[in-house]
C-alpha cells in the first residue's frame, strides 16, 4: 500500500504538470501531537503532508515544542521528501544533545538560519526564541535549512526525533514547518484540483512508522 500511494504521487507530479506558473507564496504547515518520545532504539516521526504546495522553495523556518526531561538526550532532524520513497528523503539536522538539565524543560524554540545565536550558545530552559541550528561535526549531517532552497515545496515534511538515553522520556506538543516559495516554471507545478485533493488524501496514509534511509 505505502509503495502504490508514493508511485501514485510521483505519477502525479510528473505526469501532471500541466497548470499554469506558480505564483510566490508563504505556506505554515502544522503537526498537532503530543507524540511520545521514547528511549527505544526508534527514530520518532512526526509528519505533515501536502502535495498541494506550489513553487520552489526560498526559506523554511521551524517551529518546535517539546516537553522533555532532560532534553540534551535528543537529536532531532527536519526531513523532506516529495514522494515518500526510500531513498528521496532530504535531511537537516536542528538540534544535537544540546546542553540540558536534569528538570522538566520546554524545547520551544524556531529554528531559522538567519537568527542572530545558534542554538548550541544558548542556555535552557530556552523558552520562546530564534535560534540556528546544530548538528553533530563528526556526523556530516548538515545543520543548513536553506540546503532546501530550489526544492519543490510539496510532499512530505517530517520531524525526527531520536532519544539518545534511558529512562527519560519526552513528548512532542506540537511542530510548524513556515515556507516561502517563488514562482516555478509550468513545467514544474503540481497538480491543480481535484487531482491534488486525491493526492493529499491518500498521502495522508503514510504511516508514522515507516522504513526510510537516513
Amino acid at each position: 500500500m505505502k509503495k502504490s500511494i508514493a508511485t501514485l504521487a510521483a505519477a502525479m507530479f510528473c505526469c501532471g504538470l500541466l497548470a499554469g506558473p506558480a505564483a510566490a507564496a508563504t505556506y505554515s504547515l502544522t503537526y498537532s501531537g503530543p507524540l511520545t518520545i521514547a528511549e527505544d532504539g526508534y527514530f520518532h516521526y512526526a509528519d505533515i503532508v501536502d502535495f498541494s504546495l506550489a513553487g520552489a522553495i526560498t526559506d523554511v523556518n521551524v517551529m518546535v515544542d517539546i516537553e522533555h526531561y532532560w532534553p540534551e538526550d535528543l537529536d532531532i532532524y527536519l526531513a523532506h521528501s516529495l514522494t515518500g520513497e526510500k531513498g528521496t528523503w532530504k535531511y537537516v539536522q536542528l538540534y544535537n544533545q544540546e546542553q540540558g538539565g536534569a528538570i522538566q524543560e520546554n524545547l520551544n524554540v524556531l529554528f531559522n538560519d538567519q537568527a542572530t545565536t545558534s542554538i548550541t550558545d544558548a542556555a535552557p530552559p530556552y523558552g520562546l526564541g530564534s535560534y540556528q541550528p546544530t548538528s553533530n561535526p563528526e556526523s556530516g549531517r548538515s545543520n543548513l535549512l536553506t540546503d532546501y532552497n530550489g526544492d519543490l515545496a510539496a510532499g512530505i515534511w517530517s520531524l525526527v526525533l531520536f532519544d539518545n538515553a534511558s529512562p527519560d522520556i519526552g513528548t512532542l506538543q506540537s511542530f510548524r514547518v513556515d515556507i516561502d516559495t517563488a514562482g516555478v516554471p509550468q513545467t514544474a507545478v503540481p497538480l491543480p484540483g481535484a487531482v491534488v485533493f486525491l493526492g493529499s488524501g491518500l498521502g495522508a496514509l503514510v504511516g508514522v512508522r515507516r522504513s526510510r534511509q537516513k
